[in-house]
C-alpha cells in the first residue's frame, strides 16, 4: 500500500478516483491524502463550496462528507468512520475534527503504535501497519448553518445541531443544541440563538 495524495486543484470536477466534487467548489487536492488501497471515493463535496484544511482518511471506512456553500478556512480533519458537514456551515482557520482517538485508551493496545508507524514510514506504507480495530471512533455529524470559530476541537461522536455556534478555541465533546452557543474547554452552554 501506498499513500495516495492527489497532487491537483480541483475546481467543479466530478467524479476523481477518491473525490466527488461539486459544481463551483474548490480543493486543493494536495490537501487529501489517503491511506487505503481501496478504490472509493473518500470525499465528497458538495457545489459552490470553498474547501482548505487538510484531510486524511485512515482506512477504507473513513469517508468525509461536506455539504453545498460551506466554507473550511484550513485546520485537520481525520477519519477513520465518517464526517458529516451540512449546507452553508463556516469553519474558522486551525480547526482540529476527529472521528477517532487517533490511539487506544488501553496501554498493551498501542504498545506497538510508534513501532507501527515508523515502519510505515520506513517501507513507504504510513500508516498501514496501524491497527484502527483497537481505536475508539464514532461518527461526527455537524449540521447545516454551523459556525465553527478558529482554534476550535471537535471531537467523536458529537453531533452539532443546525445553527449553532462554536465560539472560538472551544473543545466540544458533548453534543450541542441547535441554534445555541458554546465556548470553552470543555465546551458548555452560553446562550440561546434566534
Amino acid at each position: 500500500m501506498v499513500i495516495r495524495r492527489i497532487k491537483h486543484l480541483f475546481i467543479g470536477m466530478k467524479n476523481n478516483k477518491y473525490l466527488d466534487i461539486g459544481n463551483n467548489s474548490i480543493f486543493n487536492l494536495n490537501n487529501l491524502t489517503v491511506r487505503s488501497e481501496v478504490d472509493k471515493i473518500f470525499m465528497k463535496i458538495g457545489d459552490n463550496s470553498l474547501i482548505e484544511g487538510k484531510f486524511v482518511i485512515e482506512n477504507q471506512r473513513g469517508i468525509i462528507s461536506i455539504g453545498d456553500r460551506t466554507f473550511i478556512g484550513g485546520g485537520l480533519f481525520v477519519s477513520i468512520i465518517g464526517i458529516d458537514i451540512g449546507d452553508d456551515v463556516m469553519f474558522s482557520w486551525g480547526c482540529t475534527v476527529m472521528d477517532n482517538d487517533a490511539h487506544s485508551l488501553n496501554w498493551n493496545d498501542r504498545i506497538n503504535d510508534v513501532l507501527d508507524w515508523k515502519k510505515g514510514i520506513d517501507y513507504g506504507k504510513i500508516g498501514y501497519y496501524k491497527d484502527w480495530s483497537k481505536v475508539e471512533c464514532e461518527k461526527i455529524v455537524i449540521e447545516n448553518k454551523v459556525w465553527v470559530g478558529f482554534n476550535s476541537i471537535i471531537l467523536k461522536g458529537v453531533t452539532i445541531g443546525e445553527g449553532a455556534v462554536i465560539a472560538a478555541g472551544s473543545v466540544v465533546t458533548k453534543d450541542v443544541e441547535p441554534y445555541t452557543l458554546v465556548a470553552g474547554n470543555p465546551a458548555r452552554f452560553i446562550k440561546k440563538l434566534k
